[in-house]
């Protein structure tokens, strides 16, 4: 739950949205979402009412559970954690929320602590509260093997923040990666853009090189059942060499710092709609 001395920080800024709710009011009209596109992949649950913000991803409802939106990463820099509590405090409070979860049978519905995974929706103006948080520049878009629903409108979202340069999009030094000054010591879920030096295949797992030393340099990691996702798609991922390239996911480390994707979309090739087809 919630420590005295981050509510003490919440109350603060949230006093400080409620004077201030142009980011609301100007992403709430444009994050609406018709039912029928949320149950072409996903089933109503139930509805709740919204209590309080947990921390920036979960929140409280008045029956007792706990929900998770799923389908976002929320950065706590620049005090963004406690400004997105602040900003769902000040504009849920007391609203009736769909919840909305997966329905394939090898889809998780809870996550490791029991909490609701969901994409959720106010009842009374179909607000997606994802695509709320996205386009206000709170959230990036977090794809998931196991979640890979509802990610073109996620990412629209997404752009347009971008374009608008609101909330954390306003430094885009910090919200996009250069591949070729990331090191070692950076950690964590990260969007990392860069020109593609070199391609190569390993054990069945396409590497992509982003500078001439593969042991130092950063790398996206293909493994092997995600490039016969791209195949399916008609997409030939070793003919990426010398393309510019934004990927998201975690960074570890691995001859330099990596990340291995598990789903398609995590990649996107941004000289062309998509890389040069077989």
């Amino acid at each position: 739950m919630v420590d005295a001395k981050q509510e003490s920080a919440v109350d603060k800024a949230t006093k400080e949205e409620e004077k201030k709710p142009e980011s609301f009011e100007t992403y709430a009209p444009i994050s609406k979402i018709k039912r029928e596109t949320l149950e072409h992949d996903l089933k109503h649950l139930k509805t709740v009412t919204y209590k309080q913000a947990i921390d920036s991803q979960r929140f409280l409802t008045t029956e007792g559970d706990i929900v998770y939106l799923e389908g976002l990463y929320i950065p706590d820099v620049q005090d963004n954690d406690v400004k997105t509590m602040a900003f769902l405090n000040t504009h849920l409070k007391d609203k009736k929320i769909d919840l909305y979860v997966c329905s394939e049978r090898d889809c998780k519905q809870n996550d490791r602590l029991g909490d609701i995974r969901a994409h959720c929706v106010t009842q009374d103006n179909h607000i997606w509260i994802q695509s709320l948080l996205l386009h206000s520049g709170f959230a990036q878009m977090r794809i998931r093997k196991d979640w890979p629903f509802l990610i073109d409108a996620l990412h629209a979202a997404e752009q347009k923040a971008a374009a608008d340069k609101s909330g954390l999009w306003a430094d885009d030094s910090f919200i996009i990666m250069d591949a070729q000054k990331i090191d070692d010591a950076h950690r964590g879920f990260s969007i990392v853009e860069g020109r593609v030096y070199s391609v190569a295949m390993v054990s069945n797992k396409v590497y992509l090189n982003f500078a001439d030393n593969w042991r130092k340099d950063f790398t996206i990691v293909i493994p092997s059942e995600v490039r016969r996702d791209f195949s399916k798609h008609a997409i030939d991922v070793m003919a990426s060499g010398g393309k510019n390239v934004r990927v998201r996911g975690w960074v570890d480390y691995y001859n330099g710092p990596t990340i291995e994707i598990d789903h398609i979309a995590q990649i996107e090739w941004l000289d062309d709609k998509d890389i040069e087809k077989q």
